[in-house]
């Protein structure tokens, strides 16, 4: 009999040991991926879950520069020196409730904002 592969039975052997565990890793993966559930799935942050939290960063509107108020929520570069030019211009913030005097921040955008600031008098 004229055999195209010509193997030993040790050559034989070692080929077949690799095809099951090629076979085995590829069940292995198959089964991991498509039936095997995560015992907890990776979820996003909803808004509610970060409402929830307790805020430690408090900003002060009255002695912070431009880039740290840049740090609250919903606060971005442009209202940020936003606020540095009223202060510049007007002073010290009496209160929280008194950023809405600044343009662009309104009754709306100071409930987003006001658990992230405080404001400090000397």
């Amino acid at each position: 009999m004229n055999r195209f592969f010509d193997f030993s039975r040790e050559q034989m052997r070692t080929l077949v040991v690799l095809a099951v565990i090629v076979v085995m890793a590829g069940s292995y993966k198959f089964i991991r991926d498509y039936y095997i559930k995560p015992l907890r799935p990776a979820s996003a942050w909803k808004i509610s879950q970060i409402e929830s939290l307790e805020t430690n960063l408090k900003v002060d509107l009255n002695y912070s520069p431009a880039d740290s108020l840049e740090l609250v929520p919903s606060l971005g570069p442009i209202l940020s020196q936003r606020i540095i030019d009223y202060r510049a211009q007007y002073g010290k913030f009496p209160a929280v409730d008194s950023i809405v005097n600044v343009l662009g921040i309104g009754e709306a955008k100071l409930k987003q904002i006001k658990p992230y600031l405080k404001v400090t008098m000397p």
